[in-house]
């Protein structure tokens, strides 16, 4: 048996990236996950993939992850509804207010959210569910998983402004969790399996460099929501070479010593290959799905046979993506 933690990174509808990657993942012979950390529209695919393995194991996996995406596409909540504002507002398009479930706030995909995800099953599943958000009075990371788990908890962690507005909870207002942790590593580091992929929709090197502004503007924030994971990989680099000097490791420092760290990630940058990270249109989602595919294809052709033996992606001192 193969047991995997997952860590999903976040961005819009670039998360088709990660469906398609996911669905070769789970036809992996004797593959069991044992935990899922997701933030933005990577929590969105863990809690799918989630509830789908309590129904159905792998392939509920994989029927739960197509259903959310044909729906979202059916839907294209994103894009239509903030074509709508713009049409009724322009440069006036008024500031967003906190989302709650008896409040106003409107957030385009709070119907979906709750018609599709059981929060019971995401509470008590077999896979332990992670999802990041960032608080928005202090800019913290804030993981909600077991009883924490809510609708407005998935609706948190894909609160990105000007799109969506914050989403309140206890009294907190937050924002999307790209912010903080995207995706969030630390939930994983102490639990059982010593397997962690991360599926990222940021390459790991850019060819492609801007040259307009619009470029420039979408690579920034791409660097921007790609920073907070890079940190915590240096953090834990860092962490995992002092662990190493220890005669006498803790419990803690022997689970990050034994860690087996994997990254998956897409040729090019998203946004420089023409995917707009708001347009959930069945052809584009269809497209990240395909090239999402391929891309796990291709890794595992390179490091699939490192999948329970050993990392594939260097852990050291200034390491990144």
């Amino acid at each position: 048996m193969l047991t995997l933690k997952l860590a999903l990174q976040g961005g819009g509808a670039h998360g088709a990236f990660t469906w398609g990657a996911l669905a070769r993942l789970l036809e992996l012979p004797g593959l069991a996950i044992e935990a899922i950390s997701g933030t933005s529209s990577g929590a969105m695919n863990a809690a799918a993939l989630a509830q789908g393995w309590a129904r159905g194991g792998a392939d509920g996996a994989r029927a739960s992850l197509d259903a959310f995406w044909q729906g979202l596409a059916g839907r294209n909540a994103v894009a239509d509804w903030w074509h709508a504002q713009s049409r009724l507002f322009g440069d006036a398009l008024p500031w967003p207010q906190p989302a709650t479930a008896g409040h106003g706030g409107v957030n385009p995909l709070r119907s979906m959210v709750e018609e599709f995800f059981d929060v019971d099953v995401l509470r008590h599943g077999p896979v332990a569910l992670y999802v990041a958000a960032t608080r928005m009075r202090d800019g913290a990371l804030e993981v909600f998983s077991g009883a924490r788990l809510s609708h407005d908890a998935l609706l948190a962690s894909a609160s990105l402004p000007p799109w969506f507005p914050p989403t309140e909870i206890d009294g907190e207002a937050y924002w999307d969790g790209g912010f903080a942790g995207n995706p969030a590593l630390e939930p994983l580091l102490g639990l059982g399996g010593d397997d962690l992929l991360c599926v990222l929709l940021q390459p790991q090197q850019r060819e492609a460099m801007p040259r307009t502004a619009r470029e420039a503007l979408l690579l920034s924030a791409e660097l921007s929501f790609g920073a907070a994971f890079s940190r915590e990989l240096r953090d834990l680099a860092a962490a995992r070479a002092q662990a190493a000097g220890h005669l006498w490791p803790s419990a803690a420092e022997r689970k990050l010593r034994d860690l087996r760290l994997h990254v998956l990630a897409p040729p090019e940058g998203l946004a420089a290959l023409g995917h707009s990270a708001a347009d959930t249109r069945t052809s584009q989602l269809r497209a990240l799905y395909d090239l999402g595919r391929d891309s796990a294809e291709r890794w595992l052709a390179h490091h699939g046979a490192d999948l329970g033996r050993r990392g594939s992606f260097p852990l050291e001192p200034g390491a990144g993506v």
